[in-house]
């Protein structure tokens, strides 16, 4: 999300501003909340949410409470299918059906990753984030392959080339010491990144064999991928 400075704010950057605040921890909020929050006064703030709940971006509640509407999914849609990333969703639900681990489907955007498409394991013991969720980049199997060959590709030496040299990264006891991730990165078929494919679970159930297990696992799915 963008900060907000002390400059003057454009109606349209008052509006997209109102539609960051929405989170999964926070997908719905009252007026006086989206108020306080986004330091607007109360007409004005009413004003650009019944504009927002015209075009679809917002729904008022039957409690009088707002949250994200269809429109950004309809818009989601476009870009899934422009960056040609539709076939993604099947191949993550092969590997999960495969292996039975979560697997997932970040890319970048900014300083964060996000989680673009998720297959949880049919497993009551498993990594649980949800689809859209946004976090932090600097961590995680995920987040290491795109600083690897994202923002840090020009690294000539040192840990991030260390990753594109072996064409994945496992993360063990990192972030959560009760999780392993092993992630690969998908390039498009004119070289440039697209995103990070991920395999992840409980540690209880993570060795060597299983490592090397999903390793061929996902390089085999990668293949499949084939991205103008």
């Amino acid at each position: 999300m963008k900060k907000v400075t002390n400059k003057k704010m454009t109606a349209i950057e008052k509006s997209l501003y109102i539609l960051s605040i929405f989170s999964m921890d926070k997908p719905m909020l009252s007026l006086k909340e989206i108020c306080t929050k986004v330091e607007f006064n109360l007409s004005t703030t009413y004003r650009i949410l019944q504009t927002l709940a015209d075009y679809g971006y917002v729904v008022r509640t039957v409690d009088k409470n707002y949250c994200i509407g269809t429109q950004p999914l309809f818009l989601s849609a476009i870009y899934k299918n422009t960056n040609h990333l539709t076939q993604i969703r099947p191949i993550v639900d092969g590997i999960r059906d495969t292996c039975d681990e979560t697997a997932s489907f970040f890319i970048e955007e900014c300083n964060h990753r996000i989680c673009l498409y998720r297959a949880h394991s049919f497993d009551k013991i498993r990594h649980n984030i949800n689809q859209g969720a946004r976090l932090e980049l600097n961590q995680g199997a995920s987040g290491r392959i795109i600083l690897a060959y994202g923002q840090r590709r020009n690294d000539p030496s040192g840990f991030f080339k260390n990753i594109r040299d072996k064409g994945y990264y496992v993360s063990v006891n990192e972030h959560n010491i009760s999780l392993f991730a092993i992630s690969m990165p998908v390039i498009a078929d004119d070289g440039h990144f697209v995103g990070a494919l991920t395999v992840s679970g409980p540690i209880s159930r993570f060795s060597d064999t299983r490592q090397k297990e999903l390793l061929s696992l996902l390089t085999k799915y990668v293949r499949h991928i084939h991205i103008p």
